[in-house]
């Protein structure tokens, strides 16, 4: 070949690789460039360069020695060929590449340089890399969500079950099954049944099916499971059975409970013996029930619609409703409860169609929705006419003993050995001529004790203290202003668990001018309001008042002689000779069979329910026993319709008040759990709109194809909590790892972090896992990494940076960002309080770090933070 051919050739192969479609090189044997494509250029972001006659290794200083020596190989005549290998370029990045290297000849047997055919395939790789994270994701999901895949081969008799599906089966791996088998652990009567009939319509028909079923396990364990199924057909005859096959145990239970959560509540609303009014936010009333109908005499009809404090109610008791909330809230009084998740309990007076006025003990609550806003009220209303009634006639009578006390001279007493505290009644203060505020000690009563009769008190205590046994005393007392009296004390000594003395509880009367006292006495007797019968140390009466001729029918000369038994059931007659002798061995002031029921027989044998109280006196005749007697016939049926209506009403408070408060916690978590998904999913649906290739498209859509899995997994595990909370007070714990968290929060954030090009990095191998209520550290995550995103700096890229550890042996999880920071000198002490804002975002609601500061403390732990404005904030918390 001449030298002008050989040129010409030459460049005829220049002007083909400058014109070639993929990434050609032409380089002499000095590795110098003599043609390259545009491609070339392209490929290797050589724009506006000098190529031509430049080193390839000047342009390309990061190849190695390695490649050099292959280089030098193929100018001796070797072919080297790669379909892929990493390129580390100087900037740093990795471009991965295929090439085809071999020499071009400038004559037969003569090398010229060397021909380099490469082309850039990290576009491909990035794809397949992509392609295979979603793969892993779709695997995880799989598994997350226990959902499994399943196919019969009709053909073959064969089973296929996916790992999933052997889980949730709870069989060994190398367990196979056969189509009998399969259906036989669905259990016994309607799952089988429907089971059975659904794949023999798949077979005969083609109509696919999806049911829920109860199945029992291998090991015994009965759970629900929903079966979805489809049919492959070839010819006409069914030859493959397929499907998918989930565990919904969770969510079935949760609905099965809600629903009857819902019919509690529904019998609740509907039921007569409780009052339920609801009203909107205007006051309008909209809910009206049955009980309510029952006790005010209204029908619903009547009454929905019109404005609530001025059908039913008295406006100065609604005046001092509002004053008392006004006073304790600084503000309306439904906002005022609403915002402190309270609310008021009071006796309100109604008043009935009929003009009657009842009292009624009401629960007043605010309704809110969702986003916290109040929409309505909430009244709970019974009738306690009757326990008032009662209560005024307890009231009334402990009135009549308080006053009998006074005309009796007597007062009781308390004295605290342990700290030398004494009480008085206000009629012990009387006697003693002392005013009521004086501060009483055991010192305050010796000082009034006669000069003379101080050795004989002192020695009398002494005594009582050791032996733990106080006989009767009787001795003079000086007043400031000289008057002498003779009082008698009575009492209890009380020791605790090591007998030691700890307390002193009696009574004193003033026993002066006995004769005087004993003619009033009479008089007192006379005028008690309870049955008063006098007996001696032999059990005989000794006197009697008028009402005890009333309560046993007795005259007073039928009864005045007679043994006391006379008036006691013969079945008790015998026990109560020996009591009586007891008494008379240690008199003292007391109740008869304290915590027992006695009985009293009148003259024509009927039984009373009665109370005693027993009093000694001591006499010139000897020591008598005054015994005030009550019928109690009255106070025992009140008492049996107190406690009736008080089980009656906290049973229905109970159950009224844990369905609020799952309500409120579930509305709430919800609401604000949902929120960031929800936002994510907007984000994406952006970014889907704007993109132009269907490649794009695809990878946004699995995107979203993933948030929606995250938001349904979401709901179902709140319907579970639900459930939970509802059966257990406990909450359940499981090992959660935080990476799978990590990696979870950041998909459902995906829309947030593509928009704001966050930078987010984890470091979790101090502590990869913790025992802890999922859905409480899945909300911590979602609030803390959420709001790092939210109130990001405007001036720079968002960098969030999450890790574990355990520090002087306490686990903890810190969450770092660069963002907008926290004035902690003028917000620190309301930080995680409940509807409290720091910056201007439109989405900030205050809810999200009072979710996170009530679910870490729930368990034990605490969380705490360190911000500076336009630096950014850390998170610590610190668990249990």
């Amino acid at each position: 070949m001449s030298k002008r051919e050989s040129e010409q050739r030459e460049q005829y192969n220049k002007i083909f690789i400058e014109q070639a479609p993929t990434a050609i090189a032409m380089l002499d044997k000095d590795m110098r460039y003599i043609a390259v494509s545009q491609r070339w250029i392209t490929d290797y972001k050589m724009q506006g360069k000098e190529i031509i006659g430049q080193s390839h290794y000047d342009l390309f200083p990061e190849i190695g020695d390695d490649w050099k020596a292959n280089h030098q190989k193929c100018l001796n005549g070797a072919i080297d060929i790669c379909e892929e290998a990493p390129f580390k370029r100087a900037d740093g990045s990795i471009q991965w590449i295929y090439w085809d290297v071999r020499p071009w000849y400038v004559s037969e047997g003569e090398i010229g340089g060397l021909l380099m055919h490469t082309g850039d395939i990290t576009p491909q790789k990035e794809r397949e890399k992509e392609r295979n994270r979603m793969l892993e994701i779709l695997d995880k999901t799989s598994e997350v969500a226990r959902l499994g895949i399943w196919e019969v081969d009709l053909k073959r008799n064969s089973i296929y079950w996916s790992p999933v599906v052997r889980e949730i089966h709870e069989v060994e791996e190398n367990f196979q099954p056969s189509l009998d088998t399969a259906i036989n652990f669905y259990k016994e009567g309607e799952s089988r049944d429907l089971i059975r009939k659904s794949v023999e319509k798949v077979i005969s028909s083609g109509v696919p099916y999806d049911v829920e079923l109860e199945l029992v396990t291998a090991k015994g364990n009965s759970i629900w499971v929903r079966s979805v199924g489809n049919g492959e057909f070839e010819d006409g005859v069914c030859v493959r059975l397929y499907g998918i096959f989930q565990d919904i145990n969770h969510r079935k239970l949760s609905e099965m409970a809600l629903n009857k959560a819902n019919a509690e509540l529904k019998a609740i609303f509907n039921s007569k013996s409780v009052a339920i009014i609801t009203t909107n936010d205007k006051g309008i009333i909209n809910h009206f029930n049955h009980g309510a109908e029952y006790l005010l005499g209204y029908s619903a009809d009547e009454i929905v619609g019109a404005k609530m404090p001025f059908v039913f109610v008295k406006m100065e008791e609604v005046e001092r409703f509002r004053q008392d909330m006004f006073q304790k809230y600084g503000k309306d009084s439904f906002k005022g409860l609403a915002e402190n998740n309270e609310f008021d309990v009071r006796e309100w007076t109604y008043i009935k169609k009929d003009g009657t006025k009842i009292t009624v003990q009401v629960t007043i609550s605010a309704i809110k929705n969702g986003d916290g806003e109040i929409i309505g009220t909430l009244n709970v209303a019974s009738d306690i006419s009757a326990i008032k009634n009662v209560e005024n006639e307890l009231l009334r009578k402990n009135q009549v003993l308080n006053f009998a006390e006074r005309l009796s001279m007597i007062g009781n007493w308390q004295w605290n050995t342990v700290t030398n505290e004494v009480r008085w009644s206000s009629n012990l203060y009387k006697i003693f001529n002392v005013d009521e505020e004086t501060r009483l000690t055991y010192d305050t009563y010796f000082s009034f004790v006669h000069p003379e009769d101080k050795e004989m008190v002192t020695n009398h205590v002494q005594c009582s203290l050791e032996e733990k046994k106080f006989p009767d005393l009787l001795h003079r007392i000086k007043l400031r202003d000289g008057t002498v009296k003779n009082i008698q004390l009575l009492a209890e000594i009380i020791t605790n668990d090591a007998g030691d003395v700890t307390e002193l509880v009696g009574t004193c009367q003033d026993v002066t001018e006995q004769r005087m006292a004993e003619i009033k006495f009479r008089g007192l007797l006379e005028s008690a309001p309870d049955a008063m019968v006098i007996v001696n140390e032999a059990g005989n009466i000794h006197m009697i008042n008028k009402q005890a001729e009333k309560l046993f029918g007795y005259s007073a000369q039928e009864l005045i002689g007679e043994s006391v038994e006379i008036l006691i059931p013969e079945a008790y007659s015998a026990k109560h000779r020996g009591h009586r002798s007891d008494f008379f061995a240690n008199p003292k002031a007391r109740h008869m069979g304290e915590g027992k029921e006695l009985f009293a027989i009148n003259k024509k044998g009927k039984s009373i329910p009665i109370q005693i109280s027993l009093s000694p006196l001591k006499t010139e005749e000897g020591v008598l026993v005054s015994a005030a007697i009550r019928d109690i016939t009255s106070q025992k049926i009140a008492e049996k319709k107190i406690l009736k209506a008080k089980e009656e009403l906290e049973v229905f408070a109970k159950k009224l008040v844990a369905q609020n408060t799952k309500l409120a916690d579930f509305t709430q978590i919800t609401s604000h759990n949902l929120r960031a998904p929800v936002s994510n999913l907007n984000s994406l649906l952006g970014f889907y709109k704007l993109v132009q290739s269907e490649e794009e498209r695809v990878d946004l859509f699995q995107k979203l194809e993933s948030v929606v899995n995250h938001l349904t997994l979401t709901l179902n595990t709140l319907v579970e909590a639900l459930n939970i909370r509802k059966d257990n007070n406990e909450d359940k714990l499981e090992k959660i790892e935080f990476h799978s968290l990590m990696v979870k929060t950041q998909e459902i954030l995906s829309g947030e972090i593509m928009r704001t090009g966050a930078v987010i990095k984890s470091d979790f191998s101090k502590l990869p896992d913790i025992a802890y209520n999922k859905i409480y550290l899945e909300s911590i995550f979602l609030n803390l990494v959420g709001n790092a995103l939210k109130y990001r700096s405007a001036d720079r890229v968002p960098e969030i940076y999450v890790s574990s550890g355990i520090e002087n042996g306490k686990k903890f999880l810190k969450v770092t960002d660069n963002g907008q920071g926290i004035n902690l000198k003028r917000h620190g002490h309301k930080l995680f309080g409940l509807n409290k804002v720091f910056h201007r975002h439109p989405d900030a609601r205050g809810i999200g770090l009072f979710m996170t500061k009530t679910q870490v403390e729930a368990h034990g732990g605490s969380i705490s933070a360190e911000s500076e404005v336009n630096v950014g904030t850390t998170f610590n918390i610190n668990f249990n």
